[in-house]
């Protein structure tokens, strides 16, 4: 699974890398365990989420999978804002969608006509890179002087994606991945939970309807958020561990769960089996 990949980088990564890593608002990320996850789960996963509505059908309630949920799980950023849980959790029951102002949202493409002929040469050098290339290229650029600093920014913003974050056809980086490259010099202002939402909704949909697709990155939050809710119905109460849940769940923690899905549980398969 994808998440091992990016587990990997951050356990390799020196510790001047995994400092601008959090100054870019993705150190939670560190926490994603070194683990390979069931596809069976997976899929159910998959078959329980209600994209109209935005939730996961369990056999005992609706989770709602929520921009502020997406972003309290992994650490990053909605709207501008730290994830935070708020104190009058109740009305995000209702709430499929928060909408964040338009000037956090990334644009949905490059107009590559429009670039200056140095941003054409980002772009051109982040053009189909494959995944094993990205990985290669996080662990071994040097960050000696900004130049090399920002673009090891821009290729890390392309490979937490391509690994974690966004669905994708093939193992290679592709023109979606391409707009947060020209914004990771204030990489904390943008909407990132909106983003990843928005992804696993349209992967999802585009899933189900039989096109070849890979969408376990943004299964993964999918997972962490029905573990967490499952096991803190009240996400704002004195039991509850903070933001971001990744750091709560070892992998240790993940597996059991897993197995206890697999074997005793299986709140998902019951649901979907009715």
């Amino acid at each position: 699974m994808v998440t091992k990949t990016i587990a990997t980088v951050f356990k390799n990564m020196n510790q001047e890398k995994k400092d601008i890593v959090e100054e870019m608002g993705f150190g939670s990320l560190a926490h994603v365990p070194e683990m390979n996850v069931s596809h069976a789960l997976l899929r159910e996963l998959i078959d329980c989420y209600d994209e109209y509505h935005g939730c996961l059908k369990t056999l005992h309630e609706k989770i709602y999978i929520t921009p502020v949920k997406v972003a309290a799980a992994l650490g990053i950023n909605h709207g501008g804002e730290p994830a935070k849980i708020p104190q009058d959790f109740c009305r995000l029951r209702t709430e499929v969608l928060i909408a964040a102002d338009d000037g956090n949202r990334f644009p949905k493409k490059v107009d590559y006509r429009k670039l200056n002929e140095e941003d054409k040469a980002i772009f051109e050098g982040l053009k189909c890179v494959m995944l094993a290339t990205l990985t290669k290229s996080v662990l071994n650029m040097s960050v000696e002087g900004e130049e090399n600093r920002q673009k090891f920014r821009r290729t890390f913003v392309v490979f937490v994606q391509k690994c974690l974050l966004l669905r994708a056809t093939v193992s290679m980086a592709s023109a979606i991945h391409k707009p947060p490259i020209f914004c990771v010099d204030n990489a904390r202002q943008w909407d990132w939970a909106n983003y990843v939402l928005s992804f696993l909704w349209n992967g999802i949909e585009n899933k189900r309807k039989g096109k070849k697709q890979s969408v376990e990155g943004c299964v993964f939050v999918l997972m962490l958020i029905y573990f967490h809710e499952t096991k803190f119905p009240r996400l704002d109460g004195l039991d509850a561990p903070p933001a971001p849940w990744v750091a709560y769940w070892t992998e240790k923690m993940m597996l059991d769960q897993i197995f206890e899905e697999a074997t005793d549980t299986m709140m998902l398969l019951k649901y979907s089996a009715n």
